[in-house]
């Protein structure tokens, strides 16, 4: 199983996450504009394209 994962010390929280809206299970959560984005773990099925999306390169797909 594969799921996405978000450097933390990478992302410098962009006022509207452009890797959130290419999320097709809208695993990727920003509860505040500026906020760093979280995973939520039993959605995401580490497709990737949140990866691509990311401006910042602070997400990866990881082996869990």
């Amino acid at each position: 199983m594969q799921r996405a994962v978000i450097s933390s010390d990478d992302c410098s929280g962009h006022d509207k996450c452009p890797a959130r809206k290419e999320c097709p299970t809208r695993a990727l959560v920003q509860l505040d504009p500026g906020e760093v984005v979280t995973v939520i773990g039993s959605l995401c099925r580490g497709c990737g394209d949140c990866v691509a999306a990311c401006p910042e390169r602070a997400i990866r797909v990881k082996q869990m």
